[in-house]
């Protein structure tokens, strides 16, 4: 109980209704659609011999970006030869073997001998093909063609003609993207994590554009926290069919969702002791208590509060700290 005295210092509010839509502010940019983008690099060793793209070409799924001039190949289809003139050499002896046997000229396990070795030679011609197969060169050349696997546009080109290349290098000789779809990945700091959702609404604006607002919802959020930025990230999905927005343009994401939160009160209700949050709260009998409360975040000078106390009850917003050392005192 206070005095009238000290009551005078001391201001009661009723907690209002916290409001069920709220929006955050996220740091974003715009990057490819990791579904249609496809960064290829050499499988065979060589020499560049031939480019028919440059940067901002539109290609089709299957067109030839550069050719490539391999040793291995020519060294697998070398192989291939030789076992093939191997094979047609056992598929001879086998049915002369056979002949011989027919007329009684030839023991019955020189017959068995030469049919293993026509199905040893027949499994290394398979073996060489599917070999020769694997390095692309089963067109009868010993050039590679590197073709896009999807319909895109050439956006990024590392080669030039008599460039060697190996199939180990780290650094993607042409990348082609498909850009009428991309996607907006928006950094979510790990205290608020809590308020992002998947499929919260979300409106994203980029600095070429400002008085475009393009709307989208939040399709997924990174299960992995950033140990350097300390933010996980949120993807928005973006139909980009006229390509205004490109991969890496600088954008601003507002995120509409909802709350958890029963009540708000102004901030200078709060009290902290370590990290618990209490507030006093005024009973119809005068008295004033203490009640832990579990809080929110917080816009401007108020708080929301997710439990501990429910909208209308009567908050102390002034003389909170007076009352915290009366009650102190009292103890």
């Amino acid at each position: 109980m206070l005095s009238a005295e000290s009551a005078a210092y001391v201001r009661v509010e009723p907690a209002s209704q916290a409001s069920l839509e709220h929006s955050r502010s996220l740091v974003a940019h715009v990057s490819y659609d990791e579904r249609h983008v496809a960064k290829m690099g050499p499988p065979v060793a060589g020499r560049v011999a031939k480019i028919n793209v440059v940067t901002g070409d539109a290609v089709t799924a299957g067109t030839v970006l550069l050719t490539i001039h391999a040793p291995d190949i020519a060294s697998a289809q070398a192989q291939v030869t030789q076992a093939r003139s191997a094979k047609l050499l056992a598929e001879k002896v086998a049915a002369r073997a056979a002949l011989l046997v027919r007329e009684g000229a030839a023991a019955e396990a020189e017959k068995q001998q030469a049919e293993a070795a026509l199905v040893q030679a027949q499994t290394e011609e398979q073996r060489a093909v599917a070999a020769l197969a694997a390095l692309g060169g089963a067109h009868g050349t010993s050039d590679y063609a590197l073709r896009s696997p999807i319909a895109g546009t050439v956006v990024e080109r590392n080669v030039s003609v008599g460039t060697a290349v190996s199939a180990d290098q780290d650094t993607p000789l042409v990348t082609v993207a498909d850009l009428s779809n991309v996607w907006v990945l928006a950094d979510v700091y790990e205290r608020d994590l809590p308020q992002v959702h998947m499929g919260d609404g979300a409106t994203v604006q980029v600095l070429a554009y400002p008085d475009r607002k393009l709307e989208g919802t939040i399709t997924h959020i990174g299960e992995v926290v950033d140990p350097q930025t300390r933010s996980a990230r949120a993807r928005i999905e973006l139909a980009n069919l006229d390509r205004s927005l490109r991969p890496g343009m600088f954008a601003r994401v507002e995120v509409h969702g909802t709350t958890a939160a029963a009540a708000e009160v102004p901030t200078s209700a709060l009290l902290a002791r370590r990290d618990q949050f209490f507030v006093f709260l005024h009973g119809p009998d005068g008295a004033y208590r203490e009640r832990e409360v579990k809080i929110g975040e917080q816009h401007g000078e108020h708080t929301l509060i997710l439990t501990g106390i429910a909208p209308g009850d009567k908050v102390v917003t002034e003389g909170a700290i007076l009352l915290d050392a009366e009650s102190n005192e009292a103890l």
